[in-house]
């Protein structure tokens, strides 16, 4: 029988590989928002916007929940995802599924691949893909595999009591005062309730209320929203979601323009040695990449007990990263031969303290 400790520690590797989904899909988010051409695509990219930040909610969230069984946040090349990516999905028996996400320019194809990522359950079987680096996902959806880290949970607490499961100190995970926008607010977890609460927001905002088109922020008195799923599904269509749309079929609401065309062409899955030949934009890669990882290592100090970190990781790192990210999608890439501009690789650099 394993000790406490044990099942803690194998439970702290699941809430790690959690970070690792959240985290997965924020450069994916990120790159098709920031190849879209200003002023165009206006409400596609807000709906990839809103998606993107409530993503960085549910890294906290999981990080909360690490926090609160005393786990350590960790970021390091080891668990930073790369691209392109696998996201292997291991459910029941013939149902498992993998497919390759991509930094890629907003396109059809980037948001079916969105859609894949925030599939909810029950919604089908998708085709399976060939892909490189792996994150594998105990479950057929996200949602499954949050399901069964509830259980896991939910039976350690049985066993051992609420006190002693959730041991971590409060005070290492981020609140209200560490949030900085999109739908809903941290939790910070002190019992399984607390942990169940945090789990269902990270579900019903991907996937949708157990079924629905629209996620649940009761918890947060406010009202509901679309779903990431149906968000994604919107600019598949080309229109809105209204109450009582059936989730099964295409949004029936207001239409808006989307317009694959109005986009920069940046190099898909780029890495740092596709700007060997192109000083400048090498140079604006590495400054994304310092910025980028000092986020990641701002966001773990923070949630290891230093919060005011949240605060640098969020007003200073995120923004200076943004802006560069966005001179790099609007300049081409120096005899480059098919005309790609330029666009961050997201790869770790050891931050220098």
């Amino acid at each position: 029988m394993k000790t406490l400790e044990q099942e803690k520690s194998e439970l702290s590797q699941w809430l790690h590989t959690a970070m690792g989904i959240e985290l997965s899909t924020i450069p994916l988010y990120m790159t098709a928002l920031i190849s879209i051409k200003p002023g165009k695509n206006r409400v596609a990219a807000n709906l990839i916007r809103s998606v993107m930040m409530e993503e960085m909610l549910h890294l906290l969230l999981a990080g909360n929940l690490l926090s609160a069984i005393s786990g350590r946040v960790q970021f390091s090349e080891q668990n930073v995802p790369s691209f392109p990516l696998t996201l292997k999905f291991q459910g029941k028996q013939f149902r498992e599924r993998e497919f390759e996400a991509n930094l890629a320019p907003f396109s059809a194809a980037s948001i079916e691949v969105f859609t894949e990522i925030e599939l909810p359950e029950g919604w089908g079987q998708p085709p399976q893909l060939q892909a490189l680096q792996e994150i594998d996902v105990p479950g057929y959806t996200i949602g499954e595999f949050y399901d069964a880290l509830a259980h896991k949970l939910a039976a350690l607490c049985e066993v051992y009591g609420e006190r002693a499961v959730f041991n971590g100190n409060p005070q290492h995970q981020l609140g209200l005062n560490y949030y900085w926008g999109g739908g809903g607010k941290p939790i910070v977890i002190t019992s399984l309730a607390l942990a169940r609460e945090a789990i269902e927001v990270i579900v019903t905002q991907g996937e949708g209320t157990r079924g629905a088109v629209y996620d649940d922020d009761s918890y947060f008195s406010q009202p509901e929203e679309v779903a990431h799923f149906f968000r994604f599904r919107e600019i598949q269509f080309a229109r809105h979601y209204r109450p009582g749309d059936d989730p099964r079929q295409p949004p029936t609401g207001a239409a808006f323009e989307v317009d694959y065309v109005e986009v920069y062409p940046i190099k898909a899955n780029p890495k740092a040695t596709d700007y060997l030949g192109d000083p400048e934009m090498a140079a604006l890669n590495e400054q994304f990449n310092r910025l980028y990882s000092l986020m990641l290592y701002q966001i773990a100090e923070a949630l290891n007990g230093a919060s005011g970190a949240m605060y640098t990781a969020i007003l200073n790192s995120m923004h200076d990263m943004t802006g560069t990210a966005l001179q790099m999608v609007a300049t081409p890439i120096a005899n480059d031969p098919d005309g790609h501009h330029g666009a961050p690789t997201f790869e770790w650099v050891p931050p220098a303290l």
